[in-house]
């Protein structure tokens, strides 16, 4: 789950590896060392499945998606 955690803060903060998941999502998942279900519910953008893996005793997160690839 902190793998999970690590991954959603730096995809809010870094825009360079955002902009490298919007490019290429199987690679960067590949290469993030996230269980295959986190994986799913992130390329998914399933905010649901990512709540109950992340638990709620946890800090809030938004998945902003513009529709647009940076």
């Amino acid at each position: 789950m902190e793998a999970l955690q690590i991954f959603l803060t730096r995809m809010g903060e870094d825009a360079g590896f955002r902009a490298a998941f919007y490019a290429d999502p199987e690679s960067v998942l590949a290469q993030s060392g996230l269980q295959e279900q986190h994986a799913e519910a992130v390329q998914q953008h399933d905010g649901a499945a990512l709540k109950a893996l992340i638990g709620d005793d946890s800090v809030p997160f938004l998945i902003v998606n513009h529709g647009n690839k940076l």
